[in-house]
């Protein structure tokens, strides 16, 4: 499996869904693992910036990957997306 470099919250929602259907969980499967509705899953698959830390932790252990954070390349700001500001982000 590659590795894919995440830099917005819908680019989050579409590795889920897609990690998700490579593990043939059905998003009710999903979501008995880490003890939420189908429902919730759902809604986590649409808005991912939404969720909280511990829970996507959970999906992604179930989804057997790994959250790594990297320094970014370069000097401060230069590998911000556009349209993201470089102050903390509230998801």
């Amino acid at each position: 499996m590659a590795d894919h470099l995440l830099r917005t919250s819908a680019q989050l929602a579409v590795h889920l869904k897609s990690l998700r259907e490579q593990q043939g969980l059905t998003q009710a499967a999903l979501g008995q693992r880490i003890g939420v509705g189908q429902a919730r899953i759902a809604a986590i698959e649409r808005n991912p910036g939404a969720v909280q830390l511990d829970q996507l932790m959970c999906i992604l252990h179930v989804l057997q990957v790994h959250l790594v954070l990297q320094p970014m390349a370069g000097p401060a700001g230069a590998d911000t997306p556009h349209g993201v500001s470089e102050r903390p982000v509230e998801w």
